[in-house]
C-alpha cells in the first residue's frame, strides 16, 4: 500500500478518521514503552563488597560471558559482545558490549540505567531490548544483586567494539503492538543459605537455569511455567543440545540423583553414570559456585513436581 496516498488529505482536506485513530493509537503505544522509571540506587554500605558479589554473579552464576564474551570459546573473556542470535520473530539480535567503553559500551551508563536494562528490558534511550536478553527471569533479581552486577560491569576495562542490531519488521511491529518491558519492581534480598527458598531465587533469577531448561510455548515463545525446568526436547535451532529435565522425575529427570551426585555433576561435567555433560551447559563456570549455593539449587529442584518429558535423551 502507498502510505503517502493512504494518508493524503481527503477532498475535504482532512485525513480519514480511521487513519487518525490508528496513528494516534500506535504513537501512544510506542510512547508507553519507555515509561519505566529508573530504580532507586541503594546507598553503599560500610565495607561494601558489591563489586566482588557482582563478579561472582556475572562470571560464575549467570555466566554472562556465554552470550556477551567477544570470544565464543572463552566465557571468561572480555564482555565486548557481538554474538548473533537469529530468529524470525526478531531478526538478528547481537549481544551488547558490556565493557566500560564510553562510545560503544556502557561507559556512559549510570548504575540505575544498567539495572533497568537488566531487569526491565529497557535501553538507555527507552527502546525495548530484544527478549533474547533474559529480562523475563532477571526481572526479580534482587536490588542488591542487580546493582552489584552493574557496579562490577563498570569496572571492566574498555574495549571499543561497536555492536549493531538488525531487527526485522516483525519485531518492530511487535514492539508497537504487544511487546512490553517488565514493570518497575523493587526486590528485597532472599537470605542466602543452603535451602530451597534461596535455591529458587538462584535457579530462576540469578543462575538462569530456568531460562534454558524450561520449555516455551505460543507465538511469543513465553516460558511454560506449568512445566518449569522440565527440559526442552525441541530447542531452538542454535542450541547444540537439548536442555535436560531438572525436575525429580525418576525416568526423564534427576529424581534418582543424590545431592552428592548433583554437586559432582556440576564440579566434573559428568552425570552419575559417568556420561559427559554437553559443554553447552556452562558447568566449567558454574563449578565455581559455592557448595552452599549449589546445595540450595538442588534443594529447590527437589521441591518441583516430577514432570515426565519424552525426547530429552533420544
Amino acid at each position: 500500500m502507498d502510505a503517502a496516498r493512504f494518508l493524503r488529505p481527503s477532498a475535504r482536506g482532512r485525513v480519514p478518521a480511521a487513519a487518525t485513530i490508528f496513528l494516534f493509537t500506535l504513537t501512544a503505544l510506542r510512547c508507553g514503552h519507555s515509561q519505566v522509571p529508573l530504580p532507586r540506587v541503594p546507598a553503599p554500605e560500610a565495607g561494601d563488597a558489591s563489586v566482588a558479589r557482582g563478579e561472582y554473579l556475572v562470571r560464575n552464576v549467570a555466566v554472562c560471558g556465554g552470550c556477551h564474551s567477544a570470544d565464543a570459546k572463552n566465557p571468561d573473556g572480555a564482555l565486548a559482545g557481538g554474538k548473533e542470535f537469529r530468529n524470525w520473530r526478531i531478526g538478528v539480535a547481537r549481544a551488547s558490549n558490556l565493557t566500560s567503553d564510553a562510545d560503544t559500551g556502557i561507559g556512559g551508563w549510570t548504575d540505575a540505567e544498567l539495572v533497568r536494562a537488566i531487569r526491565n528490558g529497557v535501553r538507555r534511550d527507552g527502546r525495548l531490548l530484544a527478549p533474547v536478553m533474559p529480562y523475563e527471569w532477571f526481572h526479580e533479581l534482587s536490588d542488591a544483586d542487580a546493582f552489584a552486577i552493574a557496579r562490577y560491569l563498570k569496572t571492566l576495562p574498555p574495549v571499543r567494539a561497536e555492536v549493531r542490531q538488525s531487527p526485522n519488521v516483525i519485531f518492530r511491529i511487535g514492539k508497537v503492538l504487544f511487546l512490553r518491558p517488565k514493570p518497575e519492581l523493587a526486590v528485597a534480598s532472599t537470605p542466602a543459605g543452603a535451602n530451597a527458598a534461596y535455591g529458587a531465587y538462584l535457579t530462576q533469577h540469578a543462575a538462569l537455569c530456568a531460562e534454558c531448561h524450561t520449555p516455551r510455548t505460543g507465538l511469543l515463545q513465553k516460558p511454560d511455567r506449568s512445566r518449569l525446568l522440565a527440559g526442552v526436547p525441541k530447542p531452538p535451532a542454535d542450541f547444540p543440545a537439548r536442555p535436560s529435565n531438572l525436575t525429580p522425575d525418576s525416568e526423564t529427570g534427576i529424581g534418582r540423583w543424590s545431592e552428592a551426585d548433583f554437586l559432582r555433576a556440576i564440579r566434573t561435567g559428568k552425570d552419575p553414570e559417568g556420561n559427559a555433560i554437553h559443554p553447552f551447559m556452562p558447568w566449567p563456570e558454574l563449578k565455581r559456585m559455592t557448595d552452599d549455593d549449589l546445595r540450595a539449587i538442588y534443594a529447590y529442584l527437589r521441591t518441583l513436581p516430577p514432570t515426565h518429558t519424552a525426547g530429552i535423551d533420544e
